[in-house]
């Protein structure tokens, strides 16, 4: 595809980077350093006129931290179709960091400084587009990018609130899970002026999942029966790690980052932007977030396990020794890795690093578990309820008697009185059964729970959910190995082809020297040759393109005259080796082959380590798991126990 410049300049397009519902993004094959995003639905006046503006304001302030548009694309017709814009080399998704497993694959050499560091930038980055004038307003982790060394940069700059003069491109598009409360009661962003205090609050959003792994804000442990999720907790000011909102109806998850390991200058700028108005502007985050990376430190276990210096101790061994959560590599881990230091012994002796996991067997026999005592309430009410039948039997064995006595007061009357003894009586022994049998209920319903998190806790221990990704890494492993030992194969090939193009290259110049109009041909008079010429089929090297052509008049059996004529043209070829051509093409190869061996090293190297961390998680985290369900098998049991014997005591 060609499209045209605002100054007549080509934009060929190559490869297709990534599609979505708007438009679908390309290389360029004559410009590496951009790509073009072309629309796929025809564009609105505004939009022109918006993209037009965009293109006219470009800055380098601006350039430094947003793929920002640098010129218009038109079709044929000289309609605006696209925009290019500059090529983000290295960069991957911001989300790519939030989560943990992804963090560690992508930078595996990466600590919680990283995390501060780019967080700092991210904010860094607001501050700058907001002096430029900026609104970002569709704020959200998957359009904006980083690079391993931390830096920043938005993509989709297309849907950014800009204002030329006194009016307004809005940004009508926004993700709920970054939009503020305010903004949430609209029904559509269609002419909603958003401000930097409106981005302050994604931008806190986004500060918080760096700092705190990916964990939202507005989502934690509901401690209601209500049903509360992020849009409905941000509309109610519901910051699940609060420490002022002693009502909250949210609290953190469990194995979170606890808000108080952060210094309070920053604890205090996520409740203003959470549960204020007015937020805190982006340059006092980077104020705050400078002065959290200087007071940083570093665990005597690992170089990679930084934190809060204020903390007393290392939260990522602890998480790591008594939860099996590995939040973050080890140095051991890395330095474990010798074996690259020489990549074709590790691939000559590579093999496959099965995990091999052996099914739940644990202890399901407690013998020191046994029933606890009948709490002392419960035998003073069944000691009542029994005493209480008695005195009804003997009220009933009594009215038996009066009857037969033939006593001569009324039968009716003495019938009343013991009937409604006995219903007294009656309701008091319903209640104390009813007290009793509410309390089965408790106990069968707690036995009921951890039988269920006992098998559920099983279930995830056969069946590790990091097992499908770890053998996928595995597959993805054996075929870097089998490339990389594929590389000499492709060095002959390439090779081959290099000679070939230089063979080719003559051959070509030497059939250029043979214009058809020049040379007789069987059954081509001047007006097959005029057609010929006129379709720029002009000498004998041009022959081969007939394969892709259709020309009125040349068939299948013309072409094979003139490829015949060809053949016969070529007869006359000597092919002399022009050895500086030759070594200068092969040098070529030797250095593309040296980036491809280097590229499948570096990869090799990091799934290999991501491997191996995945291989160490997913053993402690059984370890810890099955400490964990011998716990609560222990407490099944002796809830089952207790169940058991209640149920024969209530009888």
């Amino acid at each position: 595809m060609i499209l045209k410049g605002a100054n007549n300049e080509q934009y060929v397009t190559g490869r297709e980077l990534g599609r979505g519902g708007e438009g679908t993004v390309y290389e360029l094959q004559n410009n590496s350093s951009l790509v073009l995003k072309k629309y796929n639905e025809p564009l609105t006046p505004t939009q022109v006129a918006k993209l037009a503006y965009m293109v006219s304001i470009r800055s380098a302030t601006i350039e430094a931290y947003a793929a920002w548009p640098t010129g218009l694309a038109m079709d044929d017709a000289g309609t605006v179709c696209g925009f290019v814009m500059k090529k983000l080399i290295g960069y991957v998704p911001l989300h790519m960091i939030f989560s943990p497993m992804d963090r560690k694959r992508m930078f595996p050499d990466k600590g919680y400084n990283f995390l501060v560091h780019v967080a700092r930038n991210l904010a860094t980055a607001f501050h700058n587009l907001h002096e430029a004038g900026l609104v970002v307003g569709d704020v959200n982790e998957g359009n904006i990018l980083i690079s391993a060394g931390g830096l920043v940069s938005f993509i989709d700059c297309d849907s950014f609130q800009i204002k030329e003069r006194d009016s307004y491109y809005y940004c009508e598009v926004g993700v709920p899970r970054y939009t503020p409360p305010e903004l949430l009661s609209e029904r559509t962003f269609e002419h909603v002026v958003r401000t930097v205090n409106t981005d302050s609050f994604s931008l806190g959003v986004l500060l918080f999942q760096l700092l705190f792994l990916g964990r939202h804000p507005f989502a934690g442990k509901n401690k209601t029966a209500k049903d509360i999720d992020e849009e409905t907790a941000i509309r109610q000011h519901e910051f699940a790690y609060s420490l002022e909102n002693k009502r909250k109806k949210l609290h953190p998850p469990n194995d979170s980052f606890a808000i108080t390991n952060l210094p309070d200058g920053l604890v205090a700028l996520f409740h203003q932007a959470f549960e204020q108005l007015q937020r805190p502007v982006p340059a006092l985050w980077v104020k705050a977030l400078d002065n959290l990376l200087g007071e940083m430190t570093t665990c005597d276990e690992s170089r990679l396990h930084t934190y809060p210096a204020q903390m007393q101790e290392c939260p990522w061994c602890y998480f790591k020794n008594t939860r099996g959560i590995l939040y973050f590599l080890d140095d051991t881990y890395l330095h474990a890795n010798t074996v690259f230091d020489d990549i074709d012994s590790f691939v000559n002796g590579f093999h496959v690093d099965k995990l091999e996991l052996k099914k739940w067997s644990g202890p399901q026999v407690f013998p020191d578990v046994l029933a606890q005592p009948i709490p002392e309430g419960f035998k003073r009410n069944r000691s009542r309820r029994r005493a209480l039948a008695i005195v009804c039997v003997i009220c009933f064995g009594s009215l038996f008697l009066f009857k037969k006595s033939g006593a001569m007061v009324s039968f009716d009357i003495v019938l009343w009185v013991v009937f409604s003894v006995i219903t007294v009586l009656g309701a008091a022994i319903a209640r104390l059964t009813r007290s009793m049998n509410i309390e089965k209920s408790k106990m069968r319903a707690e036995y009921v729970r951890l039988v269920t998190t006992r098998d559920s806790m099983i279930a995830e221990y056969n069946s590790p959910r990091e097992l499908p990704v770890y053998y996928k890494g595995i597959a993805s492993l054996e075929k870097m190995v089998k490339d990389y030992r594929d590389l000499p194969n492709e060095y002959n090939r390439r090779k081959k082809l290099a000679e070939e193009q230089v063979f080719d290259e003559q051959l070509q110049y030497y059939l250029r020297l043979f214009a058809i109009q020049d040379h007789t041909i069987p059954s081509f008079g001047a007006a097959k040759k005029a057609a010929l010429y006129n379709s720029g089929i002009y000498n004998a090297a041009d022959i081969t393109r007939l394969s892709t052509m259709k020309i009125p008049g040349i068939g299948p059996k013309n072409q094979q005259v003139l490829l015949s004529w060809q053949r016969q043209m070529t007869s006359g070829f000597v092919y002399i080796p022009d050895d500086s051509r030759i070594a200068a093409e092969l040098k070529k190869v030797d250095h593309e082959m040296e980036q491809i061996k280097q590229g499948i090293g570096s990869a090799m190297r990091k799934e290999y380590q991501s491997l191996s961390y995945m291989k160490l998680n997913i053993t402690n985290r059984l370890t810890v798991m099955a400490h964990q369900i011998n716990d609560i098998s222990k407490k099944a049991r002796q809830a089952e126990l207790d169940m058991l014997a209640f149920k024969r005591y209530a009888l």
